[in-house]
């Protein structure tokens, strides 16, 4: 092989070897949270993202890497900071305000069915559901924590836990009427 060649496929490697890594990490995330029914903006709700990271062979163990919070803008807009690790889970994204039904990129409330509907992705539109009073308070809280992990950051945790504060106390009074 001649030196120009070894060049090239070295220069070829190397893009390639970016690819992948660009690839696997995660820029900054924006959206806009909006209303289901009236596609008008939701301001003020919490917006948490979490990176997790999974070590071991065989057994595996997943720990919290990095965690982001915010609260949306009066025109339902939210920026968080990304992560440049390529060694990071997809992150997990959870958005809750009072009187909605908090929404997660994995998961939907209530049957906990898997979400397939969404897509890592510059200025995602989250379309929150009114809460409707047929469902659990109870429920739903066990939902936000499955959501949030127990192994955020307690400045996140603070933030989302303030946010729901009043969810919780709904749940509690359920608890207490059975």
């Amino acid at each position: 092989m001649t030196k120009n060649f070894r060049l090239v496929v070295a220069a070829l490697i190397a893009v390639v070897i970016g690819i992948i890594y660009a690839a696997m990490c995660y820029g900054p995330i924006t959206g806009k949270v909006v209303d289901a029914d009236s596609g008008k903006p939701i301001e003020g709700a919490v917006v948490l993202v979490e990176w997790t990271r999974t070590k071991g062979i065989g057994l595996t163990a997943t720990y919290s890497y990095k965690v982001a919070a915010t609260i949306t803008d009066k025109d339902g807009k939210f920026e968080l900071p990304g992560t440049y690790n390529p060694l990071v889970n997809k992150p997990i994204l959870t958005i809750y305000k009072k009187g909605y039904v908090a929404w997660n990129n994995e998961l939907i409330f209530p049957g906990y069915t898997k979400r397939t509907n969404f897509i890592w992705q510059a200025e995602y539109v989250v379309k929150m559901e009114k809460y409707n009073e047929k469902y659990s308070h109870d429920k739903h809280v066990d939902f936000i924590m499955t959501s949030i992990r127990s192994s955020l950051d307690i400045e996140s945790k603070n933030k989302i836990y303030k946010a729901f504060e009043w969810e919780r106390k709904m749940a509690l009074r359920e608890r207490m009427k059975k």
